[in-house]
């Protein structure tokens, strides 16, 4: 009797081995990865999005009228720069909270709504606690400060004043929140839906294909049901420095994924069956998004050169063709489920 009881056991403890998740061949420290990236990630490009928004909204502020904004459009430029390496960071304190959706959605919604600022221009009214999220945030600091034709209206200083402090505050205000955060942060170290490892993951992922999907394939006319290309849905059709910031995204998302040294995502994943195998693939396609890249010009987001542009098609197609290893595989190997619908079909 004793060996049919023995056998059983043995067989019990096997079967619930793999449910803990993947395959583990080497330790690795989920509390050690979080507080990397947040000491080195999350905490500092935070500061600096918030330190350079600040330069910009203390030069908007002195601003007595429309000319010689070379030095704002400058800081704009920067502070842009600075929003995109956290702009995947849409947990926690930059999360969606009652009416307020997360910093993403408030300060770098596009494309602007460039009517509806006009109204909100001719009217006086521009409160920014509305639902009309196209209406501020960057890109409608942008557009304030390279059309020409809007700086004549009388109340082009103060929406813009209005518009620039609303954005300070806001990444200010989510920076300021990361010091008292980070604990619950690096705590939740498991990888069910709700741990951080799951949301980092999982914004990371939507980050991803925002880039790919919005930044390019929209306005390319790449989108499932799309009839015709929108030039006009780049990123930033007004400053036109449309491959700076969609690299500048691109990098982000590339830095992210290698993390910070021996304790990002890539080293994760070389710790589990099969995941160095898909970081060698990842790498290989990383690469070849570089080499899209080098073949893009400002000009191919020129709205007479972008429908059917050779060189944006072969982008979006590079970028598409990493999906599969950020995605699905990187999913499977990690046991990290994707909590959201991104309508992408793959």
């Amino acid at each position: 009797m004793k060996k049919p009881l023995l056998f059983v056991s043995v067989f019990i403890l096997l079967s619930c081995g793999g449910k803990d998740g993947p395959e583990v061949q080497n330790e690795f420290s989920r509390q050690a990865f979080l507080t990397a990236y947040a000491e080195q990630f999350l905490i500092p490009d935070f500061a600096n999005a918030a330190t350079k928004v600040s330069a910009l909204n203390l030069e908007i502020g002195l601003q007595s009228n429309a000319e010689n904004l070379d030095m704002a459009k400058s800081l704009w430029q920067e502070a842009y720069m600075a929003y995109l390496k956290v702009s995947l960071f849409n947990f926690g304190p930059a999360a969606e909270e009652v009416l307020t959706k997360s910093l993403v959605e408030e300060v770098a919604t596009f494309p602007i709504n460039t009517a509806a600022i006009n109204v909100k221009l001719d009217s006086g009214d521009f409160g920014f606690t509305d639902f009309k999220r196209d209406t501020r945030g960057f890109l409608a600091l942008e557009y304030l400060l390279y059309n020409e034709e809007v700086q004549s209206n009388s109340n082009w200083l103060a929406y813009i004043k209005e518009a620039s402090s609303d954005v300070a505050q806001r990444i200010s205000n989510v920076s300021e929140s990361w010091g008292s955060f980070q604990s619950d942060f690096v705590s939740n170290d498991g990888t069910a839906a709700g741990s951080s490892t799951s949301v980092m993951y999982n914004e990371f992922l939507k980050s991803f294909e925002g880039l790919k999907n919005f930044k390019l394939g929209l306005p390319l006319g790449l989108r499932p049901g799309q009839m015709q290309a929108l030039p006009m849905n780049v990123e930033a059709p007004f400053s036109k420095q449309n491959l700076l910031f969609l690299n500048q995204h691109f990098q982000t998302l590339k830095a992210f994924w290698t993390g910070p040294s021996g304790r990002g995502f890539k080293d994760y994943l070389m710790t589990v069956e099969g995941g160095p195998a898909l970081v060698n693939s990842t790498e290989l396609q990383l690469e070849e998004v570089e080499v899209a890249f080098g073949n893009v010009s400002e000009s191919d987001f020129e709205t007479g050169v972008l429908d059917g542009n050779e060189d944006l098609i072969n982008l979006h197609t590079e970028l598409q063709k990493l999906t599969r290893f950020f995605k699905s595989e990187m999913s499977s190997l990690l046991g990290i489920a994707i909590t959201f619908s991104s309508g992408d079909g793959d």
